[in-house]
């Protein structure tokens, strides 16, 4: 009969201590995360099925104009078991143009195991970030209200001409209108306004003719 009962409460046993053990979600590697550092936040997001990850958030204000939605993960594609391999991630403290690999494994839906390692995976360092309270105020907003709230630039004045400058080709004046030329008129005589006679002095007589024009 004891040997019943033992068979019977073992099993009955293992079930109620496995229940007790919580379990954590895999969680998505989706959303807002405080860095390990505690100074910034990324927001990961999907890019054509990969993860991409930008600056959202600073804790020194005086980072915001400069290092707001830089970019600093990138091409992390899925690789199977809730993990995220083979792209890049930048650390802006130490060298922003310089990229290493990364790998991302969300541990729960409030922690992410990011890595950074360049080629080989024990040279690497491990950090863990934080998934962000639903308040956090971003930067990006901000951004845009400054951008909106820019005054327009005002358009260039248009330039007016000088009537009084002269022209770069100044045309040259025409020529003055040649005068018609009158024709002459055949001489009066001065006294009664006669034409002039000719005379011709033969040798027998005198002749008298209008001298021609």
């Amino acid at each position: 009969m004891i040997a019943v009962i033992k068979r019977a409460v073992l099993p009955l046993a293992i079930t109620l201590l496995s229940s007790s053990v919580p379990t954590y979600a895999a969680g998505s590697p989706f959303g807002v995360w405080i860095d390990h550092t505690g100074r910034g936040a990324v927001e990961i997001t999907d890019c054509n099925g990969k993860l991409c990850g930008r600056l959202v958030w600073f804790k020194d204000p005086k980072h915001v104009k400069d290092g707001c939605n830089f970019q600093i993960i990138g091409n992390v594609r899925p690789v199977g078991g809730n993990t995220w391999d083979e792209g890049w991630i930048i650390d802006p403290d130490k060298d922003p143009d310089k990229k290493y690999d990364v790998e991302i494994t969300p541990l729960s839906d409030q922690k992410l195991k990011v890595m950074g390692y360049a080629g080989m995976k024990f040279l690497n360092e491990t950090m863990i970030w934080t998934r962000a309270p639903a308040d956090l105020k971003k930067c990006t907003a901000d951004l845009a209200r400054a951008n909106d709230s820019a005054p327009a630039a005002e358009p260039a004045p248009v330039p007016v001409p000088n009537k009084e400058a002269p022209s770069a080709n100044p045309v040259p004046p025409a020529p003055p209108a040649p005068e018609a030329t009158r024709p002459e008129k055949a001489e009066k005589s001065a006294r009664n306004g006669k034409q002039k006679e000719c005379k011709m002095d033969l040798s027998f007589a005198v002749v008298t003719f209008p001298c021609p024009e």
